[in-house]
């Protein structure tokens, strides 16, 4: 029979792992099933190492077979965590972001730090230019509710920080673009 999974959401009804092949039958120390459910994991959306590693134990599967699931993905190039790192960074950027945003999104994924430090490396001379897109922006939103005054530029900044542009940049930033 399936084991059963605990659901992390309250009132969630009890799920099934399912079997590694229809009417199959399956341990929690199985790396063939816990393959099988790392596959179907990945077809949703691509996942770090340790997202799967994470995602795999929750489903039920020991720690063993999730780590042989995550290799043997990785073997197939089903994981690649440089890969999703290069583009998760390249969707921050997009979105207007700085590198301290990217870098703890990163982390939250579980990514190494020797690979986000590489994936933050191609951000760095487009950050200067992304602050800059997002304070014009931002200025000029600003500009639209009254005066700029002192108060505006602190929301600015304040905004632009949350953004996750350090506060040097921000400084930088604001003081080259014309405030009239």
């Amino acid at each position: 029979k399936p084991f059963p999974l605990r659901s992390h959401r309250p009132g969630a009804r009890q799920q099934q792992v399912p079997a590694a092949q229809p009417g199959q039958q399956f341990s929690a120390a199985d790396p063939g099933a816990a393959e099988s459910a790392a596959v179907r994991i990945l077809g949703g959306a691509a996942q770090s190492a340790e997202d799967l590693r994470r995602r795999l134990v929750r489903r039920g599967f020991d720690a063993a077979a999730a780590e042989a699931a995550v290799e043997r993905c990785r073997e197939h190039g089903y994981v690649d965590d440089s890969a999703l790192a290069a583009s998760i960074a390249g969707r921050h950027t997009r979105r207007g972001h700085g590198m301290a945003r990217a870098a703890a999104d990163l982390r939250r994924r579980g990514i190494s730090r020797a690979v986000i430090d590489g994936s933050l490396l191609q951000m760095l001379g487009d950050e200067e230019a992304t602050a800059r897109n997002a304070a014009q922006a931002l200025l000029e939103r600003e500009r639209k509710r009254g005066s700029l005054d002192e108060r505006a530029l602190r929301r600015v900044a304040a905004a632009l920080q949350r953004r996750g542009f350090s506060t040097e940049l921000v400084r930088k930033v604001l003081r080259t673009l014309p405030q009239d």
